[in-house]
Parts: C-alpha cells; structure tokens; sequence
C-alpha cells in the first residue's frame, strides 16, 4: 500500500508541475522557480536547476536553481562542454539518472567531481529539453544525497514531464494571435521560423527555429534592417506587420537576454485588405504623398489615391491620418 500512496502522490505532484509550466508558458517573465518547487514533489531533491540554452552565445542560462552559485556557473558555461553532457545529448530525450552512468565515466567528469561530490551528492537526473521542432532549449538538473530506487516512481512520471518543463525553457514565444485575427480574418496555419539578433549590427541573425526567409540570412538583408529600425523606435516585446512579396510577415519581437529574439510567421492580411492595399497602409505610416507611394510601389498616383479609398472604406475610417493610426496601432511596417 505504501508504494501505491507513493506512486499516487508522485503523480499529483507531477500534474502540479505541468500546471505550473502552463501558467509560466502563458505568462512570460513568470517565476520559473514555482516548477521546481512542484518538482520537489515528484523528487525529493537536495538542489535543483532549470535553465534555457542561449544559441547566440552558445551557454545556458538559469531560470531558476538551487545550486551554490559556483554550481549554478558550472551549469551555465561548462557542461555542454563535459563528456557526460553528450552523453545525456545521445540518451534519445530520455532523462539520465546519475546512478544509470557507470563509476568511470561520472568520473571523467569535471561537473561531477569539481561540484556534485564536494556535495555529496549520490542521485539525481539530468534531460535535455527539445522543443516539438527539435530544436534543443533547454536542461533540467536534479540532484540529491540519496540514491533513488530503481522503481522509484520519479522515474516513469520525469518522462512525462518533458514537453511542458521544454515550453518554459524554449526561448521561442509560441505563436499568438495577431491583428488578423483580432479584425475577423483568419490567420494561416504556417509554422513560424525565428532567429536571434545580437545587439551588434554588423553581426548576422542566428537561426533559432524553422526555415528562415533569405531576406534574414545577412546582417545587412532586408527584414534585419527593418528590425534593427524598429528596435530603436519601440520597446519591447512588440509585434510588426511586413507586407513583402505578396505576402504578410508577422514579426514578433522580444528580449531574452543580450539578444532580440525574432518570431516570423505568414499571417492573413486584416479586415479583407488585399496585400497591394496592405503595401499602400504601410507607406501612410511614414506620411509619404501618393506620388512618392506611388513611386516605391511603381504605381500610378492615381492608382494609390484609388486603393486608399478602398483602405478607408474597408476599415470605416474619415482619412488618411486615422488609417495611418490603425496601421501604426497594428505594427504595420513598410519593407525596406
């Protein structure tokens, strides 16, 4: 009876942790330390991390431990350096319990014997969090003084938890609701893509997730420079509309860490605008004349001053300086 009470706590306790990873998931800048403290119910640890791994500098970085400060270094800027890390990379994103690892190799260790032995600690796991692309974001560390039975409970629900502990730690903010769908239209289905921006100029965007448009790839291309604008004109996290080819970017922007992370995705154009009027919307923003709209676009004036009728009609808005402001409101922006 005592192992059925066992297991059936270690399960509440893990539904508290997915209940957890939920709320943080939907409210970034949540205190991640409210997962591990539910973890403490799935596993009765000593200390405990969980961190996000950071593309662009190559390093973690803690979301919330329970590690002396020099452990909690290690973690961050030495482990994906220890042979045991790809060890962990390798076991197929199936937690590695510390005990599961033969004697010889936790010694060849440096994390284990320069931080956990001076602990002493004798258990623990350690599970790389991937995201449903694929895409490695993230680790949690577990550690404890006593050795976990081998049909400990812990070990069947850890696995379970691995989707929701990867939403905390994935740095990519998933895709929301846009002004599309907010003016009635029906967003596309399309997967995003996302890159992360350094704050130095001449340096190109990093891909983080999916298959990143050309006019990403470069430091100098298209879509990096309008970002870089936009950062210097608005506060973060922000969302902006790129008309670019026939086609609506949505671009959303926040800060993780030292570098601007980037979501692009196809959305549907707002309010039944057709992609020629949304491209028309978007030079209102910068108050150009329709001469010089029609100059950009290789159009007639006559042909602008049409498709801004058709602008205000479709948005039951008095004039062009109302339609800039609902285009400025949405985060419309004209490519470069």
């Amino acid at each position: 009876m005592e192992t059925e009470r066992s297991t059936a706590d270690v399960l509440d306790a893990a539904l508290r942790v997915r209940r957890a990873a939920t709320e943080i998931s939907e409210q970034p800048g949540s205190d991640a330390g409210r997962v591990l403290e539910a973890l403490s119910g799935v596993i009765d640890y000593d200390h405990a991390s969980l961190s996000r791994w950071d593309p662009l500098h190559r390093r973690h970085r803690t979301l919330a431990s329970s590690y002396p400060a020099e452990t909690t270094a290690y973690i961050e800027t030495r482990l994906h350096d220890d042979p045991v890390f790809s060890l962990i990379r390798r076991s197929g994103g199936d937690p590695l319990w510390l005990r599961d690892v033969p004697e010889p190799q936790r010694l060849t260790s440096p994390g284990f014997r320069e931080e956990l032995q001076p602990l002493g600690i004798e258990d623990g796991v350690a599970h790389c969090l991937f995201a449903p692309d694929g895409r490695y974001v993230g680790m949690l560390n577990v550690s404890t003084k006593r050795v976990q039975r081998r049909r400990h409970p812990a070990r069947a629900a850890v696995p379970l938890l691995t989707e929701c502990l990867a939403s905390v730690a994935d740095p990519v903010t998933g895709a929301g609701t846009g002004p599309a769908a907010q003016d009635g239209s029906e967003g596309t289905a399309a997967a995003a893509c996302a890159v992360a921006l350094a704050d130095c100029r001449s340096t190109a965007p990093t891909p983080v997730s999916g298959d990143v448009p050309s006019e990403f790839e470069e430091a100098d291309s298209p879509l990096t420079r309008l970002v870089r604008d936009a950062l210097t004109r608005r506060s973060l996290p922000t969302t902006l509309l790129v008309p670019l080819e026939g086609r609506l970017l949505e671009l959303r922007l926040s800060r993780r860490n030292a570098s601007t992370v980037v979501v692009c995705r196809p959305v549907a154009c707002p309010a039944g605008l057709s992609p020629r009027e949304l491209q028309v919307l978007a030079e209102l923003t910068h108050g150009r004349t329709n001469r010089e709209i029609a100059e950009r676009l290789f159009v007639t004036p006559r042909t602008v001053a049409t498709h801004i009728e058709h602008i205000l009609t479709k948005l039951a808005l008095p004039n062009r300086a109302a339609a800039a402001g609902r285009a400025a409101a949405w985060g419309v922006e004209p490519p470069p």
